[in-house]
């Protein structure tokens, strides 16, 4: 168990993969790493320890160490069509189950708008009463003032006449 002081490129060697699958498993496994004078990064690792517990790549024994299910190739079109017709389907149903509310929707929208129709009349009738209203009262003011005047004429027609009181009185 003698840990010795390897480069990337030499460890991938001995392991068969690249020097970048060698940096990962040096992050992974947080191998010590030191710089050499020639400036190459060298990590520190038991070489029996790290060949013993790595499988090799590629080797029979490691494929058949995994159970293999066979499938067969799925084309990425039929599979898309496989999804569309699903969608088709569910699309259908949603529409199938969606009629009878539809027509319910339908129904309180052609009430709402006749609602709404009926609103705005008596809002139409309302305004127009309001301005009836201030029309009449205006009038009422000139009647009222016209009546005052035809008072104020009497008044000074009866107070220079004593028999006209007994008549206007």
């Amino acid at each position: 168990m003698a840990k010795e002081w390897f480069t990337d490129s030499e460890l991938g060697e001995c392991l068969n993969i690249s020097p970048e699958a060698v940096r990962q498993e040096a992050v992974r496994h947080r191998w010590p790493r030191r710089t050499a004078k020639n400036g190459k990064t060298q990590l520190r690792v038991d070489r029996q320890d790290v060949v013993a517990t790595r499988p090799p790549r590629g080797s029979k024994e490691s494929s058949d160490a995994r159970p293999t299910t066979h499938r067969p190739p799925v084309e990425p079109v039929s599979g898309t069509r496989c999804h569309i017709a699903t969608l088709k389907d569910l699309f259908a149903t949603a529409e199938a189950l969606a009629g009878p509310y539809r027509e319910g929707v339908d129904g309180e929208r052609k009430r709402s708008d006749a609602e709404r129709a009926r609103a705005d009349g008596l809002a139409a009738q309302i305004h127009d009463l309001i301005a009836e209203r201030t029309f009449t009262s205006q009038k009422s003011v000139e009647l009222t003032l016209r009546i005052e005047e035809r008072r104020a004429i009497v008044r000074r027609m009866v107070n220079g006449r004593r028999w006209w009181r007994r008549l206007v009185g």
